[in-house]
Order: C-alpha cells, then sequence, then structure tokens
C-alpha cells in the first residue's frame, strides 16, 4: 500500500524490472515529517484504523480511533496552501519542528507512536497528543507559528538519576568519614607516641 509508505516517509521504494534486476526508485509522494490533515476519520476499533488506511490519502486525511482518543472534538479542518512543518531538530530523543498555519488543525508526524516516556511540547507547554492512522503521533496545533517539541523522558530515567544521586552522596560521606577517621586516629596515635 503505497499510502502507508508514504505516511511512514519512505523515500526510496525497491522495484525489480523486467530482467529481474533489483533497483531502488524515487518516491516522490512520500508525505515528509510531519503535514496538516484536511479531515479526520474516526473509527472505533484497530481493525477499522488498518482498514481505513487502504481508501484513503494520508496526505490529507488522518484515521483517529476515537473510543481510545475522545480529545478529536473536529473531523474537518480547513488548511491553507502556505501551512507548513518543518522538521528543524532530531536526536534519538528531542524532536523539534517549527509550523506556521493560519488556522488550527491536526498535524501527523511520521514517528512511531508509543505514550510511555514521550512528551510532547507546544511553545514550551505539555500538550496531549494520540494515536493516528495505527501507528503514527498526531497532534492539535493551534493557528500561528509555533515551536513543537517531542521529547522522551520516561519516568524510570529521572527516578534512576535520583537514586543514582543519593547513591554517590552516601558513598561520598562515607568514604570522607573514613578518611575523616582514619586522619584523626593518626592524630591520636601520634599523640599517645609523644
Amino acid at each position: 500500500n503505497m499510502g502507508v509508505l508514504n505516511m511512514l516517509n519512505v523515500k526510496y521504494v525497491v522495484q525489480t524490472d523486467e530482467e529481474g534486476k533489483v533497483n531502488p526508485a524515487l518516491n516522490p509522494d512520500a508525505n515528509g515529517n510531519a503535514w496538516f490533515v484536511k479531515n479526520v476519520i474516526s473509527v472505533n476499533s484497530a481493525d477499522q484504523e488498518i482498514s481505513a488506511l487502504d481508501s484513503i490519502d494520508t496526505k490529507k486525511v488522518a484515521v483517529v480511533n476515537t473510543s481510545l482518543f475522545a480529545e478529536i472534538d473536529q473531523l474537518n479542518f480547513q488548511v491553507d496552501s502556505t501551512a507548513s512543518i518543518d522538521l528543524t531538530k532530531y536526536e534519538p530523543n528531542d524532536l523539534t519542528y517549527r509550523s506556521i498555519n493560519t488556522k488550527a488543525g491536526i498535524a501527523v508526524f511520521s514517528e512511531m507512536y508509543y505514550p510511555k516516556g514521550w512528551n510532547a511540547y507546544i511553545d514550551g507547554k505539555i500538550t496531549p497528543y494520540f494515536r493516528a492512522n495505527y501507528a503514527l503521533r498526531a497532534l492539535k496545533v493551534p493557528a500561528g507559528e509555533h515551536l513543537i517539541e517531542f521529547k522522551f523522558q520516561p519516568t524510570v530515567v529521572a527516578q534512576g538519576g535520583k537514586i543514582a544521586l543519593t547513591s554517590s552522596a552516601i558513598l561520598a560521606v562515607v568514604v570522607l568519614g573514613g578518611l575523616f577517621f582514619s586522619f584523626w586516629r593518626s592524630r591520636k596515635n601520634d599523640k599517645i607516641k609523644s
């Protein structure tokens, strides 16, 4: 299904020619890193989500399982020709986009939806995001120019950092205490010998 490959931003596809040679071919219809959609199709199950992908243009339409993500209160959006979302920073745990749009809308991101640890921010404020097209991230974006960030910030890492810091502090106290005790004992022994 080319629509699925396009939403996954697949830039090259492998094709076999008549002689059986395998050649990479450029996919000119790849959706890009992120885009605004005009319509949202509301479905009630994962099976319906996957089935709907066969019949939509993923560049214009997103499929959302509203039984899981009830925050979708509007299904049609106006996307002007100047609306854009550009990926400005890509690191494994930190993605940054710049969006410009004259109307509020739904943006779909060609990144796998994984809610455990990933947080979305618009202009520095944490914002809920949801799953679209069964596998991707989507986000309500207000009108105007915005900085959109996805950051991987799992709580277990923060807790692990606190535990490591506490353990290091305890170790430092024990080592310093041992050094002080050793120094104190050696001075005491020196006084006794004198």
